[in-house]
């Protein structure tokens, strides 16, 4: 089978397609025949090699695993034999290991059943993006209806989601965004949209709960456009370098102000997929792909993600009808 391989560290330009040997399922895993995966920023660090603590993970001086990719929608064609939940022929999504590829092994507890009317591009956009979003929103921000939302970055692969899954709490949603994508949030159902390029958040609230997908200014400033009750989630370190974050966050965190602060990173299970899964399925939620690519482009879309200016997913299909 091909896939896509990236046997060291550096620009899309490492990104290898190769033949190999089409992987066997056994215990819980299931062999899926992709049919359309996701780019996502984690793809991007794991691709350059340039964080320390993923280096050390992955492996040091190259990658001890040079398999691509993780979100994906696909059809089941084998189970291993502690598998419950699936049979061969099931539509499914959530996340592969080397997903970027014709074939892939998952793990039964990352994957739900596709809905029948939602396409495998879409199905295949929402896993860590909707997940982000969802668990931000919900577990960390403890999300409730009425309240006033500041979302930052509400056009990227987290932020389309949080629009709609905001709303979807009956929030009032202010979104930020550049000028090209005002439409598209509005779309998503934003009430309110400030165009960054024209107008500074800050000093536009109060805010019951700010998300923040971009990361690029101190703590004070999103604390003092909060309510006295509000709080700020920022969803991991991705307007900078992480270990650079990790040390403003911990900073921050001696201030008395350090309970209106929080990070996370999205962690997958079955459950939030199943809500995730029943959002795509009513129409409270959908994706938005800026672009598709060929398998054999896959360079082309890494390049795309790590562009940084991309409206919604980007996704890499298998050249199947969708």
């Amino acid at each position: 089978m091909n896939a896509i391989l990236a046997r060291k560290y550096g620009s899309p330009a490492v990104l290898t397609l190769e033949e190999v040997t089409q992987p066997t399922p056994e215990g819980n895993q299931l062999l899926i025949k992709v049919h359309a995966a996701a780019t996502n920023p984690s793809n991007w660090h794991r691709m350059e090699g340039k964080i320390p603590m993923l280096r050390q993970a992955y492996g040091d001086p190259e990658p001890n695993d040079p398999a691509m990719g993780g979100d994906c929608s696909r059809t089941v064609v084998a189970v291993g034999p502690n598998v419950t939940r699936f049979a061969v022929g099931d539509a499914v999504f959530g996340a592969a290991k080397g997903a970027f590829a014709e074939y892939a092994i998952a793990a039964e507890k990352n994957l739900v059943h596709k809905p029948e009317a939602v396409s495998f591009i879409d199905a295949a956009a929402i896993p860590t993006g909707g997940l982000t979003a969802l668990q931000g929103l919900r577990d960390h921000a403890h999300i409730t209806s009425g309240q006033r939302i500041l979302i930052i970055g509400a056009s990227g692969g987290v932020g389309i989601y949080a629009v709609q899954i905001a709303k979807s709490y009956d929030a009032h949603v202010t979104a930020v965004c550049s000028t090209r994508n005002i439409d598209m949030v509005q779309r998503l159902g934003a009430d309110k949209v400030i165009d960054y390029t024209e107008q500074d958040w800050d000093g536009a609230g109060p805010y019951d709960l700010i998300l923040d997908m971009v990361g690029d200014r101190p703590f004070e400033v999103y604390v003092r456009n909060l309510t006295r009750e509000g709080c700020m989630v920022s969803v991991g370190a991705l307007g900078m370098d992480t270990t650079a974050f990790m040390t403003k966050m911990g900073s921050y965190k001696a201030s008395e102000k350090e309970a209106k602060v929080f990070s996370y990173i999205a962690q997958f299970n079955t459950d939030d997929l199943m809500t995730l899964a029943q959002l795509l399925d009513s129409g409270a939620v959908r994706s938005v792909i800026d672009r598709t690519f060929p398998l054999e482009e896959t360079a082309a879309a890494m390049a795309m993600q790590g562009s940084k200016r991309i409206s919604g997913k980007v996704v890499v299909t298998m050249g199947i009808e969708l």
